[in-house]
């Protein structure tokens, strides 16, 4: 079915009558004649009659106009998005580890497209292997991540830098100090994150100098589930300092000997992407980890990421 068929019968279903019609629509009046006869004949029915010395829709073209109202709203549609990808605008597919949804994500994609209208994006979360995965088969666009996978497709940049803190239950007995070392951790039992988890690595590093004193009670793959655990009392935690951490059920304590940091990562695949905006949105957010607007918080990189 002609889509310019169907424009020509909706604005003639509007102006009942083919010179109005034919003038608005800057084609001849026979050119127009012929569009509808050809549509009535693929139609096989009539869609107009006569009414006095004008035209009134049929009952066949009652039935057409909502359809044809559809279809037509459906092309251009259609028409306007692949024109925003042409020029590089369009919805960006984006999946991030849950520790960096609130408030990095979600701020730095609200400023971007204040900054690019046309933008949008679609979000989803998984782990950093889920997320690095799922870019190498195309499934995402950008991700973010907590841990640096070798693989050649693949780009990183540091946009995060965060201490590592203890957090315990509200009435633990370190919860009565200001701070702890490592070394006050070691007596009590610990819940930290599963291999599963890109935020193991770090932790792991940390207790490696004193790993055999280490006890692990429990090992889950999120952040919110750890915390809720030490909150119930089954333990503590050691774990880099981001939002999600500070509840009002557990009480967090810098580290302070031995301070350690971790980093957390944007990542795509090699440029150039065919919709040029993620190519943008991963150099903007480069750009405010390095100089980060008003309601970002600052933070500290490193200089490059560590294979």
């Amino acid at each position: 079915m002609n889509i310019d068929h169907l424009r020509y019968f909706l604005v003639l279903s509007q102006e009942m009558h083919y010179s109005r019609a034919a003038q608005r629509l800057n084609i001849s009046q026979s050119g127009l004649s012929h569009a509808i006869v050809t549509l009535e004949k693929e139609l096989g029915v009539s869609l107009f009659q006569k009414s006095g010395r004008g035209i009134a829709l049929g009952r066949f073209g009652e039935a057409l106009l909502p359809q044809a109202q559809q279809i037509v709203a459906l092309a251009d549609s259609c028409l306007r998005n692949f024109q925003m990808l042409k020029d590089g605008v369009g919805t960006i597919r984006l999946q991030t580890i849950p520790l960096l949804v609130i408030p990095t994500v979600t701020r730095l994609c609200r400023q971007f497209m204040g900054e690019n209208p046309g933008c949008d994006f679609t979000f989803s979360t998984g782990m950093s292997r889920q997320v690095c995965q799922a870019l190498t088969e195309g499934k995402v666009d950008i991700g973010f991540c907590s841990k640096i996978y070798s693989d050649p497709q693949l780009e990183y940049a540091p946009i995060l830098r965060r201490s590592m803190v203890a957090a315990v239950p509200l009435d633990h007995p370190l919860a009565q100090q200001s701070s702890v070392t490592l070394e006050d951790t070691l007596p009590y039992p610990h819940v930290t994150y599963s291999w599963l988890s890109g935020q193991r690595d770090p932790v792991e590093a940390l207790f490696a100098p004193v790993r055999d004193r280490w006890r692990i009670a429990y090992e889950v793959e999120d952040a919110n589930f750890i915390l809720e655990l030490v909150a119930q009392g089954f333990g503590i935690t050691v774990l880099l300092d981001t939002p999600p951490v500070h509840r009002p059920d557990v009480k967090v304590l810098p580290l302070t000997q031995p301070v350690q940091m971790g980093d957390f990562y944007i990542v795509r695949r090699k440029p150039p992407h065919p919709l040029a905006n993620v190519d943008r949105f991963f150099d903007f957010c480069v750009e405010q980890a390095r100089h980060p607007a008003q309601d970002l918080p600052p933070v500290s990189l490193p200089a490059s990421p560590a294979e």
